[in-house]
């Protein structure tokens, strides 16, 4: 009996989300061209973001940093929510028209602002395009991109850290919960 509890516990405390300390790297290979990306990520949800594909959409001057893939803004801002708290954001951006990265805790206050250098990087500009742009401040849960009106920026290996949680897969947790029932059963048979 002693060891289907410490099993029993041990298998609660292994299924629980976990919070970790992780670099997360986006470089949304793998979609097809124009997915409109919201919630594919565990902890970010993305809201006016879509999938270009170079060759599919994607034609120079807006070059991905690395793949294929990246992520542009149709219309407006593009604005990144994250489940949990993180303590910065970086990306590589090529745009139009001057960009701008805000930072905001939970109580939408504004914890940082970063800026582009130019006042455009795409093709023909004369500037690198891809420029690597960071924003820095603790317990930042959503950050705000902003470039000139949509459809003037794509973003590529976008990258964040803090905590994020980290959550099983149901059939994990479904196979787990029936071997620890089977567990469960045969110590309480020997115990009778």
């Amino acid at each position: 009996m002693y060891i289907a509890r410490t099993l029993l516990l041990a298998a609660v405390i292994g299924v629980m989300p976990a919070a970790a300390s992780a670099q997360q790297t986006l470089t949304f290979e793998g979609f097809a061209p124009f997915t409109v990306l919201s919630n594919q990520y565990l902890g970010v949800n993305f809201q006016g973001a879509t999938i270009l594909t170079q060759g599919a959409g994607l034609n120079p001057p807006f070059p991905p940093k690395s793949g294929v893939n990246l992520v542009y803004n149709p219309v407006g801002p593009m604005e990144l929510l994250f489940g949990a708290p993180i303590a910065y954001f970086q990306g590589h951006f090529t745009y139009n028209d001057g960009l701008t990265l805000q930072g905001y805790d939970a109580g939408n206050n504004l914890l940082a602002t970063s800026l582009g250098a130019f006042s455009m990087n795409s093709g023909g500009s004369g500037n690198p395009d891809n420029e690597l742009i960071r924003i820095d401040a603790a317990n930042m849960v959503r950050v705000v991109v902003t470039g000139g009106g949509g459809n003037n920026f794509t973003l590529d290996d976008a990258q964040f850290t803090g905590s994020v949680a980290v959550v099983p897969e149901p059939s994990t947790v479904v196979l787990l919960a029936a071997g620890l029932a089977g567990v469960f059963v045969r110590c309480r048979r020997r115990a009778v």
